[in-house]
């Protein structure tokens, strides 16, 4: 099984949306899956400049030859795809949308009817499950709401399955080891958990 991730934090590793991917990676890999994550500050990628050539003049290559050509490579040739990204202004930070926006060539430009609802035929016979990993500042889970529901749209749009979120608000606990070791002992063992959930059973436990 292979798993492909995006951290698309711009403070890279050194935030808590990359202490949470690292653990949940962790996980996976405990349970034998061969994983990849990708610092998405550090790429060379331009934005979708919709010229929509990569529909109709050079299908499913963007003009673009930038990060995302290999990028996109590495995603559609594996079995799950990790969204790893913080709550900004109540959505995805602008490097994960960057990303998310050159993944058209993904796509066809016919329409097809799908569960009832007008969507973009794949161009390939399948793209991998999605996975959103997230963190926010804020004390209440619904801060995450709308992110949560963008990626499970994204998904409907690109007919792939939405596997699930793994949330984490108050996110600064997570660096609170020392004063809270057995509270973060906990948080931290869960997010080791789902990622070897996902492995081996293709989905994790709210719980």
């Amino acid at each position: 099984m292979k798993i492909f991730a995006v951290n698309a934090s711009p403070t890279m590793t050194r935030g808590t949306t990359h202490t949470l991917l690292e653990l949940f990676l962790g996980g996976a890999r405990e349970a034998g899956a061969e994983v990849e994550s990708v610092l998405l500050q550090k790429q060379k990628i331009g934005y979708c400049v919709g010229c929509l050539n990569c529909w109709i003049k050079t299908p499913g290559q963007c003009v673009q030859d930038d990060d995302m050509t290999v990028l996109r490579e590495k995603l559609s040739k594996s079995d799950f795809f990790v969204l790893a990204t913080p709550v900004y202004v109540d959505g995805m930070t602008a490097q994960a949308k960057t990303f998310v926006d050159r993944l058209i060539p993904l796509t066809d430009p016919h329409f097809e009817i799908v569960d009832d609802h007008c969507r973009h035929v794949k161009r390939l016979s399948s793209l991998p499950e999605v996975v959103l990993l997230s963190v926010c500042g804020f004390c209440e889970l619904d801060n995450f709401d709308g992110l949560v529901d963008h990626v499970s749209r994204i998904c409907k749009n690109m007919q792939t399955r939405f596997v699930g979120s793994v949330l984490r608000p108050a996110s600064h606990v997570l660096t609170m080891d020392e004063i809270l070791p057995e509270q973060v002992g906990r948080i931290k063992a869960a997010a080791v958990q789902a990622g070897r959930e996902l492995v081996e059973n293709g989905h994790f436990s709210q719980d």
